[in-house]
Parts: structure tokens; C-alpha cells; sequence
């Protein structure tokens, strides 16, 4: 019954609320197999989790991406799915934060309502408008999550939660932002499964709460509230503000300082402080040369004891669209008890890398190293040393994407990784073909199919989707897939099977209506679930 009211409540305020222009849109600089790189980032409003859209046309959706990273003016994302090649010049469209639905999971599941009819072409820079009115965008929706669970365990689980998530912008005609993004949800289970896990709980969740003014021609810009550093991204959420000097039209000055949110329930604490400072310059322009570099360092203090101290350093360096480097470090700075654990003051804790070549208009190579090592936390300081060794885990991997005629795309990838204390490295590959006009406009096809070879386990997935994407934004799809593994000890092997339908419906243009249905079954299944979500899309 609570449930009902809120989502009453919550369409009350979506139809009281007037229509406001639909969701700006971002360039897309260059992409590689695996990221997507636009000429937009905090400035723009981007921020770590968004959701957008890639749109070649106001009536062709061509695929989903979501956002892993951002700077200044600029913002890497990851391929969620496609049914076309993206393109250096595509529209990314703004939409949400995007988590995928899990047995019960973490945070409540979502489904991505289809995106507007009605799409602007994309312009540079933060808004369509330079006018003194204030812009909305975002959405609010209501969702319903449900897991019947057909195993011995019978873990039925039901999940109904309110979801906002807003940006107002040019507020009293100035640069200023205010944004929000929270989630209330009430979890019922079939039992209590342990004492920290009861029958029936409501949660709140504030995921961001902030205000800020991001003018570059300003000497200084601001961010306050619950907020997250766009300039070093291992410092995560903070309550606090971040303070930025723009010293000249390349290189700005910041300080963020702060306390850090209970990462369980994100509700606000006092007990762990988190303050660091960076140094950020760029140069150039996309379309010829362009160079940015973050210099950043960070410390976390657990109740008046050094948690972790760290270095960040980051570098992006494009040719054009054809040739373009990323690189981001991590190095540990240990002292104290710290030292102590790990034998030494000095630690290279993460090292990424990632370049890739642009052959010709239909041929991208790429390549990724990924080395990174535990670190010792004040929460996790006296875990056991067995469960928590400080082996170093090296990836490489490589991939490939062709463009091929008749709106097909084909790609794969492969890689290794090996932790210092395996006795052999894990071996993994992927790949996939999409042809997003199969048989007539609009009627798609996705094969994919990835597997890893490890020192004690062996697994391989794959999965088969054809649908209809409308011109009004609707969309229809159906998906069959199966995952298999083996372990080595015991000798056991398990298979499991999964078919599921899609629905994405627009309604009086800016009201979505998503809904998934899965039924799984095998060795480790056997059960359905049910997803569906209303809202309005400013």
C-alpha cells in the first residue's frame, strides 16, 4: 500500500510539471571497441554513471553508452549495446544512470526507458540555449522488480522503488547547477535470510545532491553538497565541496575536501574525512591535436588515522580521430601502520593504458594494459593477510572492430590476466555482430559470445537478439542465451539457459513505459523475473 501511494504521488508531480526542451546532446570525438570519447564532460553536466543514447538521426537509436569517467570537457564512456557502428560526429543524448538487475540486487535493478522521439541535433558545449532561463532535464519513475524463485531455496524477493533523478541548470540565469539523484525502495523477501538481512526494510538512497558553477571564463568555479571529483577518480563520493581556480584557458587549480557517505547505506557520517588537491591542463582541439593532464593527490582519514594517501595522474593525448593514447596511475603513499603491512612507502597501486589506431573508416585497433594491486584500508586493516595478499594483477588485451556494408558491425576482443600467486594466467575473449537493419528499417539482430579459460575454472556465454526499433521511440525485442562453466575442483560442470522480452513504449512524448520478462532454468535457475518502470522524461 505504501508502494501505491508513492507512485501516486510520484505521477501527480510528473504531470504537474511543465514540458521543458528535450535532453541536450554531446559530440562524439573518437571511439575505440570498448569506450566512447565525447567533447563534453562536468562542465557540460556529464557526470560518472550517466546513461546516453547515440542517435545518427531523429528517428535511428544506434546505441547505448554509459559514462566511466569525466573531466573538465571531456568524458569516456563504455559500449552497453549497439546496433551499429558509432561514429566520430553521432549525437550522445543524456538519459540516466544505468544499473543492471541481479538476483537481489544491490541497488534497486533498472531498465532504460526508449529515448524521445523528438531529438535535437547536438551542439557544443552546456546548452542549446544560451538564454537566462533555467533548464530541467532528467526524469522520475516508479519501478517494479520481482524474483520468483523456483529453486529448493525459494528466495522470492520484491522490490517496488521511486527513482528521481534531476538536473536544473542556468539557475537564475547564471552557470549554476543543481542536481539530485536518489532512490526509495522497499525490499520484501520470503524470510529474514541472517540478522543483517531482514524479511522487510525500506531504504533511502542519496546518490548525489549538489550545487555548482562551472563557468571556464570564471576565475573560480565551485561544486558543493554530496558531490564526486571529476578530476581523480579514486576518491569517489564525498560530502563536502570542491573549489576550482581557473588560471588561465588551460590549466585550472582545485581543493575538494569533505566526509565520506557510508558506502552500505550512502546515509551521511562524520568519522572518515577525505581532502585532496589537482592541477589540470589541456591544450589543442579534437579535430587536430589535443593533450590534457591531471595532476591530483588525496588523502582519507578513518576517525583521526591515515586510511590511504595517494597520487593520481592522468593523461589523454588525441591526434585527430585517427590515433589517441589514455593513460591513469594510482601510487600509494604508506606510512604508519600502512608501512608496516606492506613493507614499503611507496606503491604503484594501479596502471591503465589504452591506445587505439583508426585504420580506415570501417577498421579500429586497440589495445589495453590494466595492472593493478590491493591496498591496505583503516576498515580492512586487520582482515586476515591469507584473504587479502598483495598479488598484482596484469591484464592486456586487444581488439578489433569492422564496419561492414549493410549496417553491420562486427567485433571481438581477446585478452590475458594473471595474478601473481595463480599458477597460469586466465584467458578471455569476446565478440559480437549487429545489423540494425536486418530485413527492413529498424529490425535489428545482436550475436555475442565471450568465454575465459582459467587455472581452475572454465566458462563460456552467448546469446542471440532480433527486435523492432519505431520511429516514435518504441521498441520490441527477444533474447535467448546460455552461460556453461567448469570447475576444475571439484570436477563439476553446470549449464544455464535464459529467454527474456523487451518492451520500451512512449507515451504523450515525454511518458516512457519499459517492461522485462526473463524466465531462467538449469542447474543454478530456475525461476522468472519480472521488471517494469513508468516515468515522465524531462
Amino acid at each position: 500500500m505504501k508502494y501505491f501511494r508513492l507512485t501516486w504521488i510520484m505521477l501527480a508531480l510528473t504531470f504537474a510539471l511543465a514540458a521543458q526542451e528535450p535532453p541536450a546532446g554531446y559530440k562524439v570525438k573518437y571511439i575505440t571497441a570498448e569506450h566512447v570519447y565525447l567533447d563534453a564532460g562536468a562542465a557540460a553536466g556529464l557526470s560518472v554513471g550517466d546513461v546516453l543514447y547515440i542517435v545518427r538521426s531523429q528517428e535511428q537509436v544506434i546505441a547505448k553508452i554509459e559514462v566511466v569517467f569525466v573531466a573538465e570537457n571531456s568524458a569516456s564512456c563504455k559500449i552497453l549495446s549497439f546496433q551499429e557502428s558509432i561514429r566520430a560526429g553521432d549525437v550522445a543524448v543524456a538519459v540516466e544512470k544505468k544499473e543492471k538487475p541481479a538476483q537481489e540486487p544491490a541497488e534497486e535493478p533498472e531498465v532504460e526507458a526508449p529515448l524521445p522521439a523528438e531529438l535535437e541535433p547536438a551542439r557544443h558545449g552546456r546548452e542549446r540555449s544560451r538564454g537566462a532561463s533555467t533548464r530541467l532535464s532528467g526524469s522520475i519513475s516508479a519501478q517494479f522488480y520481482h524474483l520468483d524463485d523456483r529453486t529448493e531455496s525459494n528466495l522470492d524477493f520484491t522490490r517496488p522503488a521511486l527513482r528521481v533523478n534531476l538536473r536544473a541548470r542556468r539557475l537564475w540565469g547564471r552557470e549554476l547547477t543543481f542536481r539530485v539523484r536518489t532512490r526509495t525502495y522497499h525490499n520484501m523477501r520470503t524470510r529474514p535470510y541472517n540478522l543483517g538481512v531482514p524479511e522487510d526494510e525500506w531504504r533511502n538512497r542519496v546518490y548525489e545532491l549538489s550545487l555548482s558553477y562551472d563557468e571556464p571564463a570564471a576565475p573560480v568555479n565551485f561544486r558543493m553538497g554530496r558531490i564526486i571529483s571529476n578530476f581523480i577518480s579514486g576518491v569517489g563520493y564525498i560530502d563536502g565541496g570542491q573549489l576550482q581556480y581557473n588560471m588561465s584557458p588551460s590549466l585550472r587549480l582545485g581543493a575538494f575536501a569533505g566526509t565520506r557517505p557510508d558506502w552500505r547505506t550512502s546515509s551521511f557520517q562524520t568519522g572518515v574525512v577525505k581532502y585532496g588537491g589537482y592541477l589540470n591542463f589541456s591544450s589543442g582541439s579534437y579535430q587536430t591535436s589535443y593533450f590534457e593532464s591531471t595532476l591530483a593527490g588525496a588523502m582519507e582519514q578513518n576517525s583521526g588515522t591515515v586510511s590511504r594517501e595517494f597520487i593520481y595522474l592522468q593523461n589523454i593525448l588525441n591526434f585527430g580521430s585517427s590515433l589517441n593514447f589514455f593513460q591513469s596511475a594510482e601510487v600509494d603513499i604508506n606510512r604508519d601502520w600502512r608501512k608496516e603491512k606492506t613493507g614499503e612507502s611507496v606503491a604503484l597501486t594501479s596502471l591503465y593504458l589504452s591506445g587505439r589506431y583508426r585504420v580506415s573508416s570501417g577498421l579500429t585497433l586497440g589495445a589495453i594494459f590494466d595492472n593493478r594491486k590491493n591496498y591496505w584500508t583503516y576498515e580492512i586493516q586487520t582482515l586476515a593477510d591469507s584473504l587479502f595478499d598483495d598479488a598484482l594483477r596484469t591484464g592486456l588485451r586487444g581488439n578489433i572492430s569492422l564496419r561492414l556494408p549493410g549496417s553491420s558491425y562486427l567485433y571481438a576482443n581477446a585478452g590475458v590476466r594473471k595474478r601473481q600467486s595463480d599458477p597460469e594466467a586466465t584467458r578471455s575473449f569476446s565478440a559480437g555482430f549487429n545489423n540494425s537493419n536486418l530485413l527492413w528499417r529498424g529490425f535489428f539482430l545482436q550475436l555475442s559470445a565471450a568465454g575465459f579459460n582459467g587455472p581452475v575454472t572454465d566458462g563460456y556465454n552467448g546469446s542471440a537478439q532480433i527486435g523492432q526499433n519505431f520511429s516514435a521511440g518504441h521498441r520490441l525485442a527477444v533474447e535467448y542465451g546460455a552461460y556453461a562453466y567448469t570447475i576444475a575442483n571439484p570436477d563439476e560442470s553446470r549449464t544455464n539457459r535464459w529467454a527474456r522480452a523487451y518492451v520500451d513504449v512512449m507515451l504523450l512524448r515525454r511518458v516512457f513505459v519499459s517492461g522485462q520478462y526473463e524466465y531462467a532454468w538449469g542447474q543454478d535457475l530456475d525461476g522468472q523475473r519480472i521488471l517494469a518502470e513508468i516515468g515522465y522524461r524531462f
